[in-house]
């Protein structure tokens, strides 16, 4: 936390650099009335209303620009401290000659996430809400979108604390009947303890089943074009995206790399991936392809196998360790051997006479919403792969818990289990977290927010 010192202000541009015909340049600090005199040369700006106005340098008096200028005074801001965005001309020179004279006033610019980190530090959002900001930015899909804007509106931090609000309930009875002996109060039963356990386990293995669903939106489906050389699956792979991405070449062997595009399968983030045909060689660099090809089917969620012949024949001649639940056969090139038999099994494709990819496009989709299909999507979501494990640690602690009660173990025991429980809900929401764990979520902002 050391790049995010808060006794200063920051400045950054919030919007992207280039030509356009507006810039964003956001400045955050703790008072910021006597800075806003100087830069509007003393016109009264009104916290929360727009203001048209020339602002001025600090040093030399100089006009710089005419800007609207938004003031938000604490704590009524983003980030809980005075906020002033000033919206200047874009292009390069003005935006870049306001920040240089702002750091001439000393003003420092803003490290990565620095907005949101101090938004986070005091109390204007939690953790899982300013990952979702983070989210939000880089989402690929209106789906993707979608889960963090609930997120960000706070639905899962909530149900998490009143998750915590039922565990802080049965602890604190555990820990008041601990002060007590028997004759005194009325110990609860461990019958009744495993009753409120098995409530709260079934709310948070409830949260947990969106887990995968949360790994798909955010880090997408992972979808691999796997066959022999010159078999169709560049062609096929252009096709899918809908432009000239990869290379097509009547000779085998033309892709010795693989290729990566995204694109968007009915709110689904495909992260699409040709790779080099698979078959024996004595060319090293094709030898390195091969080689590729084969780790990305480790890593893969699904496997599309092209063949322009019998993509079922040759799939089970090549011997290839995948499991074949998550492989999904194509033949190309159907203008050229037309099938005589077909089967449901099989897609049926034509580069040339641009048919069958619709259908293709379908299974595909059909496959990938199909495991999701018993999930309840009006529910939060864990959107991160933080989130998701600290859910797990505090669902294997939860269970060890229980299985205390169960095997008789004292109280006291079960209640430290329980405490442990407690932090894991903290940490989820930031309420306690390493700081390096704080920093990398931060850190992978982009400036400006």
């Amino acid at each position: 936390m050391d790049a995010y010192r808060r006794d200063d202000t920051i400045v950054a541009l919030a919007t992207p650099h280039g030509v356009g015909a507006l810039a964003v340049i956001r400045v955050s600090g703790r008072d910021l009335i006597s800075f806003l005199s100087k830069l509007t040369g003393g016109i009264e700006i009104v916290p929360r209303y727009v203001t048209y106005t020339p602002i001025y340098s600090h040093h030399s008096g100089e006009l710089l620009d005419n800007c609207v200028i938004t003031y938000f005074k604490s704590p009524h801001s983003y980030t809980g401290e005075d906020v002033v965005e000033i919206s200047c001309h874009g292009g390069d020179y003005i935006p870049k000659s306001i920040l240089s004279d702002l750091y001439q006033s000393g003003i420092r610019t803003a490290s990565p996430g620095e907005f949101s980190f101090r938004a986070f530090m005091n109390g204007k959002m939690d953790l899982v809400q300013a990952e979702s900001v983070s989210s939000i930015i880089s989402a690929k899909t209106e789906m993707c979108a979608s889960v963090n804007l609930t997120n960000l509106s706070g639905l899962l931090s909530r149900n998490i604390a009143n998750l915590k609000l039922r565990v802080l309930e049965l602890l604190s009875l555990i820990e008041h009947e601990m002060d007590f002996s028997e004759d005194e109060i009325a110990v609860s039963s461990k019958k009744d303890i495993l009753k409120k356990l098995r409530v709260i386990s079934k709310t948070l293995k409830s949260s947990l089943k969106t887990a995968g669903f949360g790994k798909v939106i955010s880090s997408g489906v992972r979808v691999v074009l796997m066959g022999r050389p010159n078999s169709g699956k560049s062609n096929l792979f252009n096709n899918i995206l809908g432009h000239e991405r990869a290379i097509v070449s009547p000779f085998p062997g033309t892709t010795r790399d693989t290729i990566e595009a995204w694109f968007d399968l009915d709110g689904f983030p495909i992260c699409l991936v040709d790779t080099a045909g698979v078959w024996e060689t004595e060319d090293y660099l094709e030898s390195l392809g091969i080689e590729k090809t084969i780790s990305e089917l480790n890593n893969a969620d699904i496997v599309l196998f092209v063949d322009d012949k019998d993509p079922l024949k040759v799939f089970k001649e090549l011997h290839v360790d995948i499991d074949s639940k998550k492989v999904l056969f194509v033949k190309t090139k159907e203008d050229l051997t037309p099938t005589r038999t077909t089967t449901n099994i099989v897609s049926y494709t034509s580069s040339k006479k641009d048919v069958g990819f619709n259908k293709l496009l379908t299974t595909l989709s059909t496959t990938i919403s199909g495991q999701y299909a018993n999930y309840d999507r009006s529910n939060p979501v864990l959107a991160t792969s933080r989130q998701r494990l600290v859910m797990i640690k505090a669902d294997n602690i939860l269970d060890s818990t229980t299985n205390l009660v169960k095997d008789g173990v004292s109280m006291d025991v079960v209640a430290s289990s329980l405490r442990d429980f407690v932090d894991q809900l903290k940490e989820f929401v930031g309420e306690i977290s390493p700081d390096d764990i704080i920093d990398k979520i931060f850190s992978s902002f982009c400036v400006g927010k």
